[in-house]
């Protein structure tokens, strides 16, 4: 545009007046405006003059505003208003939304190439949280890619991450899709096919980097990116901007009507011009994720070398790129990018928690549930006392009873001290299964309801309404992993991890006996490994505490009676008063971690702790969200 802007300054219906310009592409321009009832800033997004009257720019513009507006989500930009306007004599169609300082994803990786892991899950996290409600509500993005998905510094010294341009995003349509062509499970699709060309380069004007006194702003459809593709029903072409160094730090706009995809993040079912639904996006995360952790793309190249790879290619594994990566989340990722739709992770949250339980190791989990035991060592000191009373009893009066009875050695004293042993057994046993059971209830409240202050008294009321199913598969774990160490340790050992997660799986889930043991083989069967360390680290550190403490103390047979040492070897017992807690809590962060390697969510957990008795009136608001019905819903 030569000469003055001849919008700034303007006021658009008598609400928003134009201040200044932040970048022009080939639909429009986008402008910092000052909404006049409450003095903020907002940005405008304001359609061509030339392109207000051709019906299908119009209808890309309001799909934009609809798409985005029916969306309420703190990872999506906030799209407030959409309308026509009059500035003098010209028509003008707007688009309203928030104002955002930070910068893109793309300007993160054109200077960093390839981004930690944790800062990785991190924003995939709050990207898949976007996609998810986003495709609950009926709307598939289509554009997914670094440049549309803004950074937002907080004041925490963290960030907030936000899905941009809805611009080409499917709304599920009203009326069903063709039976013979539709996927079976009735998601949102949309059919095209696609016409290639040779390529045309497209220059377009850039917006003016920001300074100290105008932090960066981004909106929907300000940086669509370069070499995007057009998909029509019709003959069309393919829009390509540079090479992909230049594409990393001057990001371009295409024309209007030309950007219904980017081939660098497209499935191979978008570049066919097949029906694509939520599926679809979920590639176009597992690309994203494929570039931040490898520092390169999956596919790189021209534009029609990049879509005939997406269709045909297998990519290079993530690991062969840093061979540092877990191998769980190399795994994940190249599932992502199943060239079958179907082989993919059923939703975004799905892949993200799949990403999330394989990005942290034993290490990290062995550090929270040190940290967790510190934290809530009151409470979690109360819970060990509770269920070590009968322990401590038995206990007492066996100690009592040596004391009382020096040893003697005859038959009276062996069937005594047998019936004794198998009685603490047995309530060790039932203590270790019920701190076990309520741990994985606090840890699990801890982790999905953070505002919720932890007591004891309702993960008891839990297990108070429980307490059937949860003593009755507790004995047939006990009987089966006795049979199986007294036959052979390792047959015992296998059943063990086998049945290692039986007490949350009864007490947070419902299930009892056989559908519980065999939940809890599903879940183990997640991590083997994990499950295995597991088992030993509750073994081995109640017995290496014991030992230490036998060696401290000086107990043997040149120092003292046999009364007084097995009177102090029966007390030394009661340790696990302060370990049990302790070797539980990583039983129930796995616990969480398997439901996660599952695809499950924590909003599923925190579902089935509020069905069980744990859920308030305010902590089912903070679980609801103002859902728009989607077409298919609405009457």
């Amino acid at each position: 545009m030569n000469g003055p802007d001849p919008y700034l300054g303007q006021t658009l219906d008598e609400k928003y007046r134009l201040e200044r310009l932040l970048g022009r592409g080939g639909m429009g321009a986008v402008y910092l405006a000052t909404h006049l009832g409450t003095e903020r800033y907002v940005a405008v997004k304001l359609i061509t003059p030339q392109l207000v009257n051709q019906d299908d720019s119009v209808e890309r513009f309001q799909r934009e505003a609809r798409a985005a507006g029916r969306l309420r989500h703190p990872n999506i930009v906030d799209v407030t208003d959409f309308g026509f306007a009059r500035v003098g004599e010209t028509k003008v169609a707007y688009l309203v939304m928030e104002y955002l300082d930070g910068c893109t994803l793309a300007q993160v990786l054109a200077e960093e190439r390839r981004l930690p892991l944790d800062r990785v899950v991190d924003i995939l996290e709050q990207v898949c949280s976007a996609v998810d409600e986003a495709h609950h509500q009926g709307v598939v993005h289509r554009d997914l890619k670094p440049d549309n998905i803004w950074l937002e510094p907080n004041s925490l010294g963290g960030f907030r991450a936000k899905v941009l341009d809805f611009g080409i995003a499917k709304l599920a349509e009203a009326s069903a899709p063709n039976p013979e062509t539709a996927p079976a499970d009735g998601r949102p699709t949309t059919k095209a096919t696609i016409q290639l060309t040779p390529l045309d380069f497209e220059d377009a004007s850039e917006p003016k980097p920001p300074t100290e006194q105008t932090p960066a702003a981004v909106l929907p459809g300000m940086k669509l990116g370069a070499g995007t593709v057009r998909i029509a029903p019709v003959a069309s072409d393919v829009v390509a901007g540079p090479p992909r160094s230049a594409r990393a730090s001057t990001p371009q706009l295409t024309r209007a009507g030309a950007v219904l995809g980017t081939p660098w993040y497209m499935s191979p079912e978008q570049c066919r011009g097949d029906f694509q639904d939520a599926r679809s996006d979920i590639y176009s995360l597992g690309v994203i994720a494929y570039q931040m952790l490898a520092g390169v793309s999956p596919f790189d190249g021209e534009p029609l070398s990049v879509i005939e790879a997406h269709i045909g290619q297998e990519p290079v594994l993530l690991r062969t790129h840093d061979r540092r990566l877990p191998k769980g989340v190399s795994r994940v990722v190249m599932s992502a990018l199943e060239k079958d739709p179907a082989r993919r992770p059923a939703t975004a949250m799905v892949f993200a928690n799949a990403l999330r339980a394989n990005a942290d190791d034993l290490g990290a989990l062995y550090r929270r549930a040190f940290a967790l035991y510190s934290e809530h060592f009151p409470l979690m000191l109360r819970l060990s006392l509770l269920a070590h009373l009968p322990v401590i009893v038995l206990t007492l009066l066996h100690v009592g009873v040596a004391l009382a009875h020096p040893p003697s050695g005859n038959v009276q004293e062996t069937i005594f001290d047998g019936v004794f042993g198998l009685l603490e057994g047995t309530a060790t046993f039932v203590t270790a299964s019920v701190i076990s059971g309520v741990t994985a209830i606090v840890i699990t409240q801890a982790a999905v309801m953070p505002l919720k202050r932890l007591e004891l008294r309702s993960a008891f009321a839990i297990w108070k309404r429980r307490w059937r199913p949860f003593i009755k598969t507790g004995l047939h774990v006990a009987v089966r992993t006795t049979i199986g160490f007294v036959l052979l340790v390792i047959p015992g050992i296998v059943l063990a991890m086998r049945y290692s997660l039986w007490a949350p799986v009864v007490l947070m889930e419902g299930l009892e006996t056989k559908a519980a043991l065999k939940r809890s083989r599903e879940l183990a069967s997640g991590s083997w490994k994990s499950i295995l360390v597991a088992v030993v680290f509750q073994f081995l550190v109640p017995t290496a505490v014991q030992g230490v403490i036998h060696l401290g103390m000086g107990i043997d047979d040149s120092k003292h009676s046999g009364t007084v040492i097995k009177a102090l070897s029966q007390l030394t017992s009661l340790t696990s008063i302060f370990l049990l807690p302790l070797v539980t809590i990583l039983p129930a962060l796995l616990y969480l971690k398997m439901r996660q390697l599952g695809g499950e969510t924590m909003t599923q957990v925190m579902a089935q702790i509020s069905d069980a008795g744990g859920g308030s009136r305010w902590e089912q608001r903070m679980r609801s969200r103002l859902r728009v019905p989607t077409p298919h819903q609405s009457t």
